[in-house]
């Protein structure tokens, strides 16, 4: 199999180095083999959490999400594609656009609006508190049991699944990156009563997910979602539709890409 890399964050989002420059990403991918890359800009613009989202970096000047910035993003993409395209690099220009349900017809309309090689689609907030920040995640798990996390995860998923938003969504389980810690092993389960309703609507919605290899760096050392989630999913008729690092160093990008690879093509998912 080629290696890709679809979910490479550059420095234009907020909560990556500076020096994570789209260039020095695509140099490195050379370095590693990569064949594709695709460049997954945070798009995070909950009105209800403006002072600690809703901006963008652009050429190191802060900027908010309502700037020129696809503009100036979409000529270094262009500049990427000219100057690496000979040696066989593809480069893509995508979002990872945080989903609201409330937000649904403001993302609608930018992403109309907007055009881009790639969209994931991700739940990172329940109740306006960011469940993937290690700022913030205790903040909700503190406050919840871990019945009314799935719930209201699960839910929320449900809708993103159907808003016809977006074609691919990034890491199902991401509530076990900080809640393992929080609420112990049991959260690995959690999906039971909703993963296949979860791929159900999938089905009936042509909407895929990505295998997301962040999560070999968690004391759970497994992939977004987990390796039981993938069988049920292959068991569902339902195929991971990307494969991504969630890199947001240089010195990150392609991390377990060749392992998810193998254990992809080895378990019949592809």
């Amino acid at each position: 199999m080629k290696l890709v890399d679809c979910h490479v964050h550059p420095n234009y989002s907020k909560d990556v180095v500076p020096d994570a420059t789209i260039d020095l990403y695509c140099q490195r991918a050379l370095e590693l083999g990569i064949k594709e890359l695709c460049f997954t800009v945070h798009y995070d613009t909950n009105p209800l959490r403006e002072d600690l989202d809703d901006f963008v970096r652009v050429k190191g000047e802060v900027k908010s999400f309502d700037s020129d910035w696809v503009e100036s993003y979409w000529q270094e993409i262009e500049e990427a594609k000219g100057k690496y395209g000979s040696s066989g690099l593809m480069v893509r220009a995508g979002l990872e656009v945080d989903y609201s349900p409330h937000i649904e017809e403001k993302l609608r309309e930018f992403l109309s609006q907007n055009h881009f090689d790639f969209v994931l689609g991700a739940v990172h907030c329940l109740d306006h508190i960011s469940i993937a920040s290690s700022n913030e995640a205790s903040n909700y798990f503190k406050k919840n049991n871990l019945a009314k996390l799935s719930q209201a995860y699960f839910e929320t998923l449900f809708k993103a699944i159907t808003s016809g938003l977006f074609p691919v969504l990034a890491h199902l389980d991401i509530y076990k990156k900080y809640g393992y810690d929080w609420y112990g092993p049991e959260i690995l389960g959690i999906h039971s009563d909703y993963i296949h309703e979860v791929f159900k609507l999938m089905r009936q919605n042509g909407v895929g997910f990505e295998i997301n290899t962040s999560g070999l760096r968690r004391p759970f050392a497994d992939f977004y979602p987990s390796k039981e989630i993938l069988l049920l999913a292959r068991g569902s008729g339902v195929k991971p539709a990307s494969l991504g690092s969630d890199c947001h160093r240089v010195e990150d990008l392609g991390f377990g890409i060749p392992e998810a690879s193998q254990w992809v093509e080895a378990n019949g998912l592809i």
